[in-house]
């Protein structure tokens, strides 16, 4: 038996797949579902292409951290297409926000409302288990426990009382609360902290900030491979997360198109001078593979083509 952690090349977004294999895939949990067309790239690898490669059947949980498109945007395709046992999630939309009708790409936050109300009403229409958290929630399976990390009480209470004000039949007086919302959004994410028999293997820390963290300082310690906040933002990691963490592999989830001036170049030097860890991207210049897979019970990193 093997547990693998594959962190897919989708561009300028997130998603990552942790899957037990026997024989074949007995057991899959997917956090988010970036947003790519792996047409326009053939080093990149959608959500849905990679269920297929790799012939998985179903999707034991899936884990949506927030609803930024490059985090929701592989989601909608594989919905109805391959079974999913839960979708956990922290910010569900109001009722008049989700069934709002939205369909407006203008903006990528009107996109991401979009894309979003489209997954939850398809969801809904499914009938999938979809459990809504507002604290820390831990899945066990075997040695394997995922601890879906949940933002401060206050964030989520500031965002959600500002998602409950959205009125999408004036737009035109809604870029102010839109532009609040969209910065809050990263801010408010889940995080995963994953673990094999007690050790911290990996840390998916989506687009959260510095200040995140301080709840969670007891129980993470040293992990193995740490997915770096943002895409690279090097405001949104320090000098002291890098050696409390330790970690031994950092990945850094991005295009190499420099999308929104990230990562910062300010990104690779912070990590060098503070750990001895090996850097990752998904996408670089000259990378070709389309997956970094982490091997938990060796502790290796691959790159896979």
């Amino acid at each position: 038996m093997k547990w693998f952690i594959d962190f897919l090349n989708v561009g300028f977004g997130e998603a990552t797949v942790i899957r037990r294999m026997e024989e074949h895939c007995t057991y899959c949990l997917v956090v988010d579902g970036g947003d790519v067309n792996p047409m326009t790239n053939p080093r990149r690898c959608s959500l849905e292409q990679y269920l297929r490669d790799y012939e998985i059947k179903k999707i034991d949980v899936l884990v949506l951290t927030h609803f930024h498109r490059d985090h929701v945007g592989g989601v909608l395709p594989i919905l109805g297409h391959v079974p999913i046992e839960e979708v956990i999630l922290h910010l569900p939309l109001p009722g008049h926000v989700q069934q709002s009708a939205l369909n407006d790409y203008s903006t990528p936050i009107l996109g991401s409302f979009t894309l979003y109300a489209a997954i939850l009403n398809r969801i809904d229409e499914l009938g999938i288990k979809k459990t809504e958290i507002k604290k820390r929630h831990t899945i066990v399976e075997q040695d394997m426990e995922f601890r879906i990390l949940t933002p401060s009480q206050h964030k989520w209470t500031q965002l959600t009382e500002e998602l409950d004000q959205l009125n999408f039949t004036q737009l035109d007086q809604q870029e102010e609360r839109l532009t609040t919302i969209d910065r809050m959004l990263n801010h408010a994410s889940l995080a995963v902290l994953i673990k094999n028999k007690g050790n911290s293997v990996a840390l998916l820390t989506s687009d959260v900030g510095l200040d995140y963290w301080e709840p969670y300082a007891d129980e993470i310690g040293a992990v193995h491979t740490l997915q770096a906040p943002h895409h690279g933002d090097a405001s949104h990691l320090s000098e002291d997360n890098l050696r409390a963490w330790s970690p031994h592999a950092v990945v850094i989830s991005a295009d190499d198109q420099g999308t929104y001036q990230l990562p910062h170049a300010a990104m690779e030097p912070l990590i060098c001078e503070h750990s001895d860890a090996q850097l990752f991207y998904t996408e670089g210049l000259s990378t070709e593979h389309r997956i970094i897979r982490v091997d938990v019970m060796e502790g290796t990193v691959e790159l896979v083509k």
